[in-house]
């Protein structure tokens, strides 16, 4: 490589470093201030899963089970989503504590790279290097996705790839090689096989374009192209199935396998309003859930790109290839139906239109070639498109202000419009600047400068827009925080036993965090093993179990440790509780709980759970334990319950006396405590930090038997007279026989950090040993070195039958799919390189 071409690369790379630290500058974040971007899917997501990878890599423990995970789970679906970029590898150079400054670098570096293959692909494609194209890498690494979407750092490496599929098919098509195609199919799978997947969509739709511009359809050895194109293609995605055969069986237990007719019907997914996205401003960060499609590209690329179609220095037939690919890709955004598709069949859960990046890569693509085919010589297009630029974001803004005014005047609704109208404004005047700079471009070359001055202005204010909108969190208080808990949680771990777990209620955690914290992945941050997690892996049945168990479940990726009760604490090993206290941590309560395995009677095998009966299932369940009728919780005796309308909601005043001595609960399904107020004997309970809107499982207090009580609810659901949402735990009758779940325990000696569960128990009478282990076809056990077999109980835990005797059991994890998927990746392989040495072998043959 020459050091033309060096400086050039350099000069991309260099560039956009500059451009995202003057925005993160800006706003003060992190690595240029104390401000962090712990919010939405950084802050409760990728915060831990990058901690959790880092432990790994710094201590070279790897293993693809955590126990942090809930209750437990398969971490390589959260490994091949979240983690398998190579830029994560930066992570070894900070401290734990010090990972949300490493995201906020990883992001700016991966920017700053999406550079240098932009740059790359347009050095390949138009066989130019000059300072114009920066003008083109510039647009192309800050477009709207990147601002839209930029925290969401593991999408980041799409980006970097798509420019370097485009040349791999260029090379396919043009030069009769394929290696370099391979290789980056291949990578962009690994790296996130989600947009990896779009990525292999709009290789297809690049082959085509890059056939008809070439017109390889009309030439006598195209099938032998578009065979050798397939059969690459096919190869590059089954030498990925080490990551996707072993993802697919994980996913396959979360609720993304879910269908919904609704999402392949072939309606709008949006309207002319989504205009205002080619303009600065087009969307914010509070908007991110729904939005238009981000496809912002700068004025000078929206210019030159009407140019191309205005213009009469290009050809009718490019234009008419131009427009059938922005065409598939348009309408792929605006028909639900082929954007259920292209988002791997599933309508997104939030941040929508997530292929919009690969719609503006060619749009910017389109224009770098009104650019390079001379259209700035021609007065009239410039004029003609920069008017038309303006009428569009007039019409995009037109609509998004008039129709909403309309709606409301017909009295349908009050429209929650949010805009702000001086982003039109400022829109508007960077067309109009912009088509004067391009106008006189062609006179004055000097003017590039202004031109690529005027470019970055433009990204940084559109970047600007999402981060305005945004709040940031601390990163001094975060590590301090953080120094803080971690030496908390440590301790109380040594106290515990390896197969116990811990809660955190309260965490100082939440003061670094903009918006409400609700440490659902706090287990996986700071390695403990609990019961919460967030994440789009959330094992399915591991959510209804628990969920009917009384816990908190917001939507089929959250579980809360709210909800427990002294039972379901027994049965899960939740040995600890802490909270923090006026900025010191203590231990509020020590459960005295068996580990994750202990003895039990064989009804465990024939109980089932019903829904919205957390309170009843814990009694049938700790009855089937126990091989007994006796009720641990029992009904209340309700003597009355009035109810009175208080500030267009009802209060209900209930007369209860306890049957049991015991903490005293309270559940109906569904209960929006976020809205009620809940009082027993005239003082309020506090329901929880978390918002909880639908059913949970609330402690009342702790009474003795036959006291009576007053419990008020000031609610909108209607309530009954039903003595069953009150219940009282049996507590000494509890305790015994937790005395005895524990005296019958797993004793375990590893460290649950790895793929293994060791431990060793004497057994007085045969009978199944439970674990409160979600059950998983990747768990294998033996006993005494024989292999046993493992049930699923409970709805979603284990259990294997022991005989009487001194045993050491042994549970090993794989991840199941994982030796298939190495397999098939491994043949895939080894039948590529037997394609390239078939096709080289042929040419030389045709050569000679």
């Amino acid at each position: 490589m020459s050091k033309r071409h060096v400086l050039y690369y350099f000069g991309a790379f260099f560039i956009n470093l500059v451009i995202i630290s003057i925005i993160f500058a800006s706003s003060g974040l992190v690595p240029f201030g104390s401000n962090n971007f712990l919010s939405s899917d950084l802050g409760t997501q990728y915060l831990a899963f990058l901690t959790e990878l880092r432990r790994q890599l710094v201590s070279g423990n790897f293993h693809l089970y955590l126990f942090s995970q809930s209750l437990g789970d398969n971490f390589f679906p959260v490994i091949s989503y979240y983690l398998l970029s190579p830029f994560n590898l930066l992570l070894v150079l900070f401290s734990p504590k010090g990972v949300p400054a490493a995201a906020n670098i990883i992001i700016m570096l991966k920017i700053a790279m999406m550079g240098v293959t932009m740059a790359y692909f347009l050095k390949f494609y138009f066989k130019k290097v000059r300072i114009a194209n920066y003008m083109f890498t510039i647009a192309y690494s800050f477009c709207g996705f990147v601002a839209s979407y930029f925290y969401d750092l593991m999408w980041l490496d799409a980006l970097i790839m798509l420019p370097l599929v485009a040349i791999g098919v260029l090379k396919v098509i043009k030069q009769q090689k394929y290696v370099f195609y391979y290789f980056t199919i291949l990578f962009s799978i690994i790296f996130n096989y989600y947009l990896g997947y779009m990525l292999c969509i709009f290789s297809l739709c690049f082959f085509i374009y890059v056939a008809m511009e070439q017109n390889l359809f009309q030439k006598h050895d195209k099938w032998r192209t578009i065979r050798n194109y397939l059969m690459t293609s096919v190869l590059a995605g089954m030498s990925s199935a080490v990551v996707l055969v072993p993802t697919l069986v994980g996913m396959l237990k979360t609720a993304k396998t879910s269908f919904n007719v609704l999402n392949y019907l072939p309606s709008a997914r949006f309207g002319l309003e989504a205009l205002t996205e080619l303009g600065i401003g087009g969307n914010t960060f509070e908007q991110r859930l729904e939005h238009g499609p981000s496809v912002f590209m700068t004025s000078a690329i929206l210019i030159l790109l009407l140019s191309y179609f205005i213009s009469v220095k290009i050809s009718n037939k490019d234009k008419l290839n131009a427009t059938l690919l922005l065409g598939i890709l348009l309408i792929s955004m605006f028909v639900t139906t082929f954007n259920t598709v292209w988002h791997m069949f599933q309508n997104p859960a939030g941040f929508p239109f997530r292929n919009s990046f690969i719609f503006s890569f060619v749009c910017i693509f389109i224009a770098y070639k009104a650019f390079d085919s001379g259209v700035l010589q021609e007065t009239s297009t410039i004029v003609k498109s920069t008017c038309v630029a303006g009428i569009l974001i007039c019409i995009g803004y037109s609509t998004q202000w008039l129709l909403p005014k309309i709606i409301e005047q017909l009295g349908f609704a009050t429209p929650n419009n949010q805009y702000d109208g001086r982003y039109f404004w400022l829109s508007l005047v960077c067309i109009i600047t912009s088509g004067l700079i391009l106008w006189a471009l062609n006179r004055k070359q000097s003017l590039l400068f202004v031109m690529l001055l005027m470019v970055s202005f433009e990204v940084i204010a559109n970047f600007n827009s999402v981060m305005s909108t945004a709040s940031f969190g601390n990163q001094l208080i975060y590590r301090n925080e953080f120094d803080q808990e971690a030496d908390i949680l440590h301790e109380v771990k040594n106290k515990s036993h390896n197969g116990h777990r811990i809660i955190v209620s309260k965490s100082g955690l939440n003061k670094a965090f903009p918006d409400k914290y609700n440490n659902y992945n706090d287990p996986i941050l700071f390695n403990i093993n609990s019961v919460s997690l967030y994440s789009s892996t959330l094992n399915q049945d591991t959510l209804e179990m628990l969920h009917n168990l009384g816990y908190f479940s917001l939507n089929v990726r959250r579980i809360s440790y709210y909800g427990g009760t002294n039972l379901t604490n027994a049965l899960l090993g939740v040995n600890y509780q802490i909270r923090q206290w006026e900025d010191h941590y203590q231990v509020e309560k020590n459960f005295n709980a068996p580990t994750l395995g202990f003895m039990v009677n064989q009804d465990v095998y024939g109980f089932k759970m019903y829904s919205k009966r957390a309170l009843d299932n814990q009694d049938r369940l700790w009855q089937s334990l126990n091989g007994t009728s006796t009720e641990y919780l029992r009904n209340v005796s309700l003597n009355s319950m009035q109810q009175s309308d208080v500030n267009n909601k009802t209060m209900y005043s209930y007369q209860l006396t306890t049957r049991a001595s015991g903490p005293l609960y309270f559940y109906v399904s569904p209960m929006n405590y976020d809205t009620a107020k809940i009082y027993v004997n005239g003082k309020r309970v506090k329901t929880s930090p978390i918002n909880v809107y639908s059913a949970a499982t609330l402690h009342l207090g702790h009474f003795k038997r036959n006291q009576a009580v007053e419990v008020q609810i000031l609610t909108n659901k209607s309530l009954d007279v039903n003595p069953n949402y009150f219940q009282s735990l049996d507590q000494p009758r509890f305790l015994d026989t937790v005395a005895k779940f524990r005296q019958n325990s797993l004793r375990i000696s590893s460290d649950l950090n790895h793929d293994t569960v060791r431990g060793t128990i004497n057994v007085k009478k045969a009978s199944p040993m439970l674990f409160s282990i979600p059950y998983d076809n990747g768990w294998s056990a033996r006993v005494d070195g024989k292999p046993v077999k493992i049930h699923k109980v409970v709805n979603n835990l284990m259990a294997i039958n022991l005989k009487p005797g001194h045993h050491r059991v042994v549970l090993n994890y794989q991840v199941p799919g994982l030796k298939l998927g190495w397999i098939i990746s491994i043949i895939s392989v080894i039948l590529f390189s037997g394609f390239i040495l078939t096709v080289k072998s042929k040419d030389r043959s045709n050569k000679n």
